[in-house]
């Protein structure tokens, strides 16, 4: 049996997982979340911590919470799309989720203690595969009922990183 490393983790094969391994998997999965999710902002209707909330001294459980939040905004904001307008509404939601997701981003990358990060984040891995199904139905939604809405969506999307 392998013996445990400093961090606890060991492959099967008895390398140990580094940390900076981790953070890399870590920064690569929520990229990818941002992704396929998008960004979203202001504290409109956010209950909860937002990107707007989080500081220097953030906890990595408080940034996990904002981001978990950031997204459920986006979520909630496609649901609405229906119309132009509400498309263009949805849009400046988006605009501001960008900005916000990549602050958040930042935080992050910059916490000492990315191992908790990774903890607080995994432990919120439900959440965020229900909030990414949600975002992918409803831009499946949009395209389907409202083609035409997708180019004042995709402008947006397209700068969420």
């Amino acid at each position: 049996m392998p013996q445990s490393s400093i961090c606890g983790a060991v492959y099967p094969n008895g390398n140990e997982w580094k940390p900076d391994m981790k953070t890399r998997i870590l920064s690569a999965a929520l990229l990818a979340g941002a992704v396929m999710l998008t960004g979203c902002g202001s504290k409109d209707d956010a209950q909860g911590k937002t990107a707007a909330d989080i500081t220097a001294k953030s906890s990595a459980k408080d940034i996990g919470e904002a981001y978990v939040n950031e997204l459920t905004r986006i979520a909630d904001a496609l649901e609405t799309v229906d119309n132009k307008q509400s498309a263009e509404k949805a849009a400046k939601t988006i605009q501001k989720a960008a900005a916000g997701l990549d602050s958040l981003q930042e935080d992050l990358d910059g916490k000492a203690d990315s191992m908790k990060t990774l903890e607080i984040l995994a432990a919120r891995s439900g959440e965020l595969t229900v909030l990414q199904t949600r975002i992918m139905d409803q831009m499946m939604r949009i395209q389907r009922e409202h083609p035409e809405l997708m180019e004042t969506l995709d402008q947006e999307m397209a700068n969420v990183k």
